[in-house]
């Protein structure tokens, strides 16, 4: 939310410079379907100075050869333009090259995939459609694998592995937005996305939050449409409650420091007063304009530019493009949300909304042309194991007998001479794994991307569009970006992997060092779990290399802020000591915060909600071990611990990856190591300083 007083800003005068460029390449455009001298001339007005004059003159000029030359330079030229017109936007975006543009769109694209699938597979019937077909491939597996048992392994006991079961069945929304990303044209993924393919409306399709609640209670406080509030908070703030504006307005509803005082908010910066001022500023400026047609877009605009910009414009939404743009994304996601609003019927599921049906639709088209590419198996493990059987017997007049257990049970309620006995047998068993084949990640095929020239009329009239767009802000034009082109329509060179791009971090030695920010820890000790000596030593019922990631990230931290040599051998054994060790699951979540009290060290937990402050604490020279989800950063289907080391200038995140140098490498988006932590009540994040 800004001052109602404003001034044009920087990006204001930038836009204004790009906007007179979108004139100019309109200019060109119109020309392409004149006749040359019309094309010399507009190309020579659009690109203006002594240039301009030149090529003005040369074609305007009946000489034939001028002409035929003026076309030609006509056609470079319009090359020219657009082909420079995408590189000034990604720039201007904050792209700093082709390589970083495709890592950012992939990775956006990819969660919204993922948003949708989930929504998808929230529906019990769409689910039930899913799954039946995943599930019918995955019993003919199984029947191939009972055939091949029967022929080649009759006396042996099947023991069978089903990654069904322990890898796709709980993370379905991950695997099948994965599918869709690779298996899918840009066209498919457009309508699997409800994206219209025009510049109106283009956003994400997900605005839950960790403050619904809040949310919920504001709108029935101040009677105002609780859809109406999370579309203006994630317009505001994209639902990060410590972010602040470059005018001061802070928190999830962006309020000014003035203005939130005048609402009675005493801590802005915490969700809840934040969120309660924000609902009672924008119903009073309902209240004030709800007498125009027009009521809800001006009290929209007046939360932007303030109520008195509104009434000085004669009652409509003030001409500046940020507040024109504010109130178009804001109704278009409270359109959003009323869409994927499932309407009550008389039937036992709700009905879903046309565009999830035909998302659906897609997705199941995928799933059953793809399906043979989810599973295989094989034979893993063929062995003679001891079995321990119980057997059951009774006396007779010929002596001991061997019988079943339900007359055992029978003699011994009837008080017989019955009894128990074990024995140990040697048995052959054979292990077969019905495996998941699906990729688990994106494939990567590294960087090296450069930008393409635009020469494709539907994408060149879009390019147009977009430069309109630009006058809306960043935001809008971003998102104009990730959701009307593919990533690759601008790039050439494949795929990569989302929210992740290499920098110059040498992570071979002993010690990393990382260009971040000052006051972050740039000297980082590093060890590695599964290297020697201690990828072999023992770590409770397993090896360090298998399950020490918990003691070995926190050796690296321990060692790093406290200029002591604690090995990871050593934080497995304070571990064990503690009965911080869990056989078959591992490292327990309250090793981090011990294991830095017993070091000397301090320690707070947070959770995702709080990543400005964990942004904010690597930039004080802090640490923080970060507990991530399963099918992140490693691809695994196991919990990970990693270390955050620091900060970038551009606000990418450096880590320490027990696990892997080749990860320690790269830089991360805030977002990316967002997306990778537990969603755990207690938090994911260990903050540790001295």
């Amino acid at each position: 939310m800004q001052d109602e007083q404003r001034d044009a800003s920087p990006l204001e005068e930038g836009t204004d410079h790009i906007a007179h460029t979108s004139q100019a390449a309109y200019a060109a455009a119109a020309a392409a379907k004149s006749g040359a001298a019309a094309a010399g001339a507009a190309t020579g007005t659009a690109l203006a100075g002594p240039l301009g004059a030149v090529i003005g003159t040369i074609v305007t000029s009946k000489t034939f050869w001028k002409v035929i030359a003026a076309i030609f330079l006509f056609l470079w030229m319009w090359m020219f333009i657009i082909a420079n017109m995408i590189g000034i936007i990604l720039s201007y975006l904050g792209f700093a090259n082709a390589d970083s543009y495709a890592n950012e769109a992939q990775s956006a694209q990819l969660s919204n995939l993922r948003t949708r699938v989930e929504e998808i597979l929230g529906n019990e019937q769409y689910a039930a459609g899913i799954k039946e077909v995943i599930e019918q491939e995955r019993d003919r597996k199984l029947q191939e694998i009972q055939a091949d048992h029967a022929e080649h392994y009759g006396g042996y006991e099947l023991v069978v592995i089903d990654e069904y079961e322990t890898k796709l069945k709980g993370n379905m929304g991950y695997y099948l937005a994965v599918l869709m990303a690779e298996k899918s044209d840009n066209g498919t993924i457009y309508s699997f996305l409800g994206y219209e393919n025009s510049l109106g409306l283009v956003m994400s399709t997900d605005l839950s939050s960790p403050y619904d609640a809040y949310f919920e209670e504001a709108g029935r406080t101040y009677n105002v449409p609780v859809a109406l509030l999370k579309a203006m908070a994630f317009v505001e703030s994209s639902f990060q409650p410590n972010v602040v504006s470059g005018a001061g307005a802070i928190g999830l509803m962006q309020l000014m420091p003035a203005t939130a005082a005048g609402l009675g908010v005493s801590d802005p910066y915490d969700p809840y007063q934040n969120i309660m001022g924000g609902a009672k500023y924008i119903a009073q400026n309902i209240e004030q304009f709800k007498s125009y047609p027009n009521g809800l877009e001006l009290a929209i605009a007046a939360y932007n530019a303030g109520p008195n910009a509104v009434v000085e414009y004669g009652y409509q939404i003030p001409p500046y493009p940020e507040t024109q743009a504010y109130v178009k994304n804001v109704l278009g996601y409270v359109q959003i949300q009323e869409r994927q609003t499932v309407p009550e019927t008389s039937d036992e599921t709700n009905a879903a909304d046309p565009k999830l049906q035909e998302s659906y639709t897609i997705l199941k088209d995928t799933v059953e042309n793809e399906i043979g590419s989810f599973f295989s198996w094989s034979v893993t493990d063929e062995r003679e194991a001891e079995v321990t059987k119980t057997v059951y017997c009774r006396q007779t007049e010929e002596g001991r007998q061997e019988i079943e257990k339900t007359l055992y049970d029978q003699l011994l309620a009837e008080g017989a001479d019955v009894w128990e006995e074990t024995r140990t047998e040697k048995a052959q068993k054979v292990e077969y794994t019905l495996a998941l084949i699906l990729n688990a990640q994106l494939t990567n095929v590294g960087g090296g991307y450069e930008y393409k020239f635009v020469t494709n009329e539907g994408l060149f009239n879009l390019v147009l569009d977009v430069l309109e767009v630009l006058q809306n802000g960043v935001d809008a034009l971003k998102n104009a970006f990730f959701s009307l082109f593919h990533w690759t329509d601008f790039v050439t060179g494949g795929t990569s992997s989302g929210g992740i791009y290499m920098d110059n971090i040498d992570a071979s030695g002993d010690i990393i060092t990382y260009d971040t920010v000052e006051n972050c820890q740039k000297r980082v000790v590093y060890y590695n779990q599964g290297e020697e000596p201690w990828a072999n030593m023992p770590y409770g019922t397993s090896t360090i290399g298998g399950a020490g990631c918990g003691p070995t990230s926190m050796a690296i931290v321990i060692s790093t802020l406290t200029g002591q040599n604690v090995t990871p051998q050593m934080t497995c054994e304070y571990s064990i000591a503690n009965g911080e060790y869990v056989s078959g699951v591992g490292t327990a979540h309250s090793f981090p915060t011990n294991a830095a009290y017993h070091w000397g060290l301090t320690c707070e937990r947070v959770g995702k909600d709080r990543m400005g402050y964990v942004v904010q604490s690597l930039k004080e020279g802090k640490m923080v071990v970060e507990i991530c989800e399963a099918y992140t950063i490693t691809g695994s289907g196991s919990g990970h611990f990693i270390v955050l080391t620091g900060v970038t200038e551009d606000g990418g995140i450096t880590i320490a990856d027990c696990a892997s140098r080749e990860r320690s490498g790269q830089v991360y988006s805030l977002e990316t190591i967002t997306s990778y932590g537990r969603d755990l009540s207690e938090g994911a994040f260990w903050i540790i300083g001295k």
